[in-house]
């Protein structure tokens, strides 16, 4: 099922996950560092992993900023950004002038441009996949720094924003140390289980929760989103009203099979307590769903949940924290 399909089933109208947004520790750490590089005029890279929430926390820090004036780049193609086009995108965002075609012209007008408007607000240059830019187009930006209007300069505060720290390309060295970058951590187990909780909990018994929040995933808000879903569906094909620890581990955590080492039990026991065929038991526990009827699959499947929530206890903290750490 995709993601919408799952989310539709559980009666909601919108895609909650979007719509949240946390003041994590990384948001708190950013606040800091962008109120301070934009004080100092200071070059800044925020460097995280693909969905670890940068772009979300730098523009809910700069939105709280009233003196500020954005400048954000829109070119696609970070591979091919000459300093050129960033200083057409300067000029177009902070003037109603058309760019002056002749380099030197169009120097003297974005002196003056930017001159004027750091006199008003301070300007922010934001750009975004900065570990993609060509190394030339970094060292350019610090002879852009170094422009002076009526005795001031730098001008403007550069933030990168990249899955890996631009400075570190060939060539940057110099850049580099009149940068700085920092490095965002992702959520914390804490965090990550206030997220869950806070848009899909209610269809979450506590246990699953905490087991998702435990789950190398969990860093990171798409990888955990995909976790959430991934579960949420795994109950819906088995009929369950909420999702529990238990489709957690079986998910995330190994398997089945895994679960049930966790739970100090073999197919044998199993069998015994659900009077189920040892035959039906493997191939549910090994997830050969084609090979059995659907309904005997879901009734097998039960009958072996509920028996491992009664082994594991009811909140099966014991065997998340067990599985996460194997």
């Amino acid at each position: 099922m995709t993601r919408l399909e799952v989310l539709a089933d559980y009666g909601f109208a919108k895609d909650p996950f979007p719509a949240r947004f946390m003041e994590t520790a990384d948001v708190l750490r950013v606040r800091k560092l962008l109120t301070l590089a934009i004080s100092s005029k200071r070059m800044v890279a925020i460097v995280a992993d693909r969905g670890a929430g940068k772009t979300w926390a730098i523009e809910h820090v700069l939105k709280g900023m009233s003196n500020i004036a954005l400048v954000h780049t829109e070119r696609s193609f970070k591979e091919k950004m000459t300093i050129e086009n960033i200083e057409h995108d300067i000029i177009l965002t902070l003037s109603d002038e058309p760019v002056k075609r002749a380099a030197n012209t169009r120097k003297r007008q974005l002196r003056r441009i930017l001159g004027e408007a750091a006199q008003r607000k301070n300007v922010v240059l934001l750009i975004e996949e900065a570990h993609r830019l060509h190394g030339q187009t970094l060292a350019s930006l610090k002879t852009l720094l170094e422009m002076e209007w009526a005795g001031t300069r730098p001008l403007f505060t550069p933030v990168l924003v990249g899955q890996y720290d631009p400075m570190r390309k060939r060539g940057v060295d110099e850049v580099r140390l009149r940068s700085d970058s920092a490095y965002m951590k992702g959520l914390s187990t804490a965090e990550a289980r206030e997220y869950v909780n806070s848009t899909v909990g209610e269809h979450f018994d506590t246990a699953a929760i905490d087991a998702l929040s435990r789950l190398p995933a969990a860093r990171n808000y798409l990888d955990l989103q995909e976790a959430v879903i991934t579960v949420m569906g795994k109950a819906l094909a088995m009929g369950q009203s909420k999702v529990t620890a238990i489709e957690v581990l079986d998910c995330h955590g190994g398997g089945m099979k895994e679960i049930l080492r966790s739970a100090g039990m073999s197919e044998n026991d199993l069998s015994r307590e659900t009077g189920i065929p040892r035959s039906t038991l493997a191939l549910v526990i090994n997830d050969y769903q084609g090979t059995i009827k659907d309904e005997t699959y879901r009734k097998t499947r039960q009958a072996i949940t509920t028996v491992l929530r009664k082994r594991l206890g009811q909140d099966a903290q014991g065997a998340a924290a067990a599985t996460s750490g194997a």
